[in-house]
């Protein structure tokens, strides 16, 4: 089988030759990635580019907070505080005064550290709320571009988020939870705004793309410890206002658009709320993972979401830090076992290797896991 149509089998609910396998937020075969321009990981993406089924991920270029180019202007200024890093400033001018944003980064993370967040106060909600819109279709020319160059070695995958994951990155972290504890209505009408531009988006995406994976996040934000249960006691109604509210209505319009999977990005330590994630129509659901603390937890799932729904999951990022490469092969060897053995299972870890030098321990314990899924993982799987 090639790596498409493993991926694809797993997807409609075959079973392939072997469990695909991969670090999914890595593309070995993309030259100008953050990992391809760091010589440490030189190793883990030559074993990545002969062992793993690739996804390759793809952010349509959306506007300003989904508004067409050109309808809002941002100000952009740019200072490098040191030879590795730079400091972005961005400010928006609206009618209740500006709006900024001020992040860091460093060419040796793929990370932003956000010095300032766009919204500080109840006041720059206001501020966003009044923000123009002009609907906007994005041009698509360089997934298409994507798609062809992947071929057989991988499957698309489309990042999208849901209204709370707009709203969300909004605020500084950790903030979020305190401003919808003190200011519910505004939160709301923020996600309401948010949610009118995306329905457009989805409505455009599902009718404009076909056969990709379309993954959804966001609703970590809804969930402890983001909200904390002792402000936001009763957690399911939290989470289906803030979250299914929306979601269903967007996924729904991506289901009547052309064939495509549906995957939704579930952080899974909230098991009571998992049932309600199964109320809407998604196909695939990640990452799934176990710890060595918790070394069930994909059994339990696999358990509550029946054999319909395929599970990605795997290992735990942490786990690769502190663990054996022998503790990493049976950790492995157990996430096979408990998911994929009617099919329905993708291999990966919870995250991947963000900064530079890769430690070598860490190196390879990733290329364990990669070498041990391919190991394991043919069928039938005992």
């Amino acid at each position: 089988m090639t790596n498409k149509e493993r991926i694809q089998t797993v997807l409609r609910g075959g079973i392939p030759d072997r469990v695909p396998v991969s670090l999914y937020k890595i593309n070995p075969f993309d030259s100008e990635s953050f990992w391809a321009k760091h010589k440490s990981f030189e190793k883990l993406i030559k074993k990545a580019q002969q062992l793993q089924d690739t996804f390759v991920f793809y952010r349509p270029k959306t506007g300003f907070f989904f508004s067409a180019p050109g309808s809002i202007d941002v100000k952009v200024e740019e200072t490098h505080d040191t030879p590795t890093s730079t400091i972005v400033k961005l400010t928006v001018e609206t009618e209740h005064g500006p709006l900024t944003r001020v992040a860091r980064s460093t060419n040796m993370s793929i990370h932003q550290w956000v010095v300032e967040p766009w919204i500080k106060r109840d006041k720059d909600i206001l501020k966003f709320l009044s923000l123009p819109y002009v609907p906007y279709q994005p041009d698509l020319t360089d997934l298409n571009n994507l798609q062809r160059n992947i071929g057989e070695k991988g499957f698309v995958v489309i990042a999208l988020p849901n209204p709370l994951g707009v709203v969300g990155f909004l605020f500084a972290p950790g903030d979020f939870g305190k401003f919808a504890f003190d200011y519910p209505k505004l939160i709301m009408q923020l996600l309401e705004k948010i949610y009118e531009r995306l329905l457009n988006l989805y409505k455009f995406i599902s009718f404009s793309i076909t056969n990709v994976i379309i993954r959804i996040r966001g609703a970590e934000y809804a969930t402890p410890p983001s909200l904390p249960v002792e402000y936001f006691p009763d957690f399911k109604r939290i989470f289906s206002d803030f979250v299914l509210r929306f979601d269903r209505p967007l996924i729904e319009t991506l289901k009547r658009g052309n064939f495509n999977y549906i995957c939704y990005h579930w952080h899974d330590g909230i098991e009571e709320l998992l049932p309600l994630i199964l109320h809407l129509p998604i196909d695939i659901i990640e990452p799934i993972c176990n710890s060595y603390d918790l070394p069930n937890r994909i059994l339990k799932v696999r358990r509550i979401v029946g054999d319909n729904i395929t599970i990605m999951g795997g290992i735990l990022a942490e786990d690769f830090d502190f663990r054996t490469k022998e503790e990493i092969r049976n950790m492995t060897k157990d996430c096979l076992i408990q998911g994929a053995r009617k099919g329905r299972f993708i291999l990966i870890p919870s995250d991947i290797p963000e900064s530079a030098p890769i430690p070598s321990e860490l190196e390879e314990n990733y290329i364990e896991f990669l070498e041990s899924g391919v190991n394991f993982g043919r069928y039938p799987i005992s």
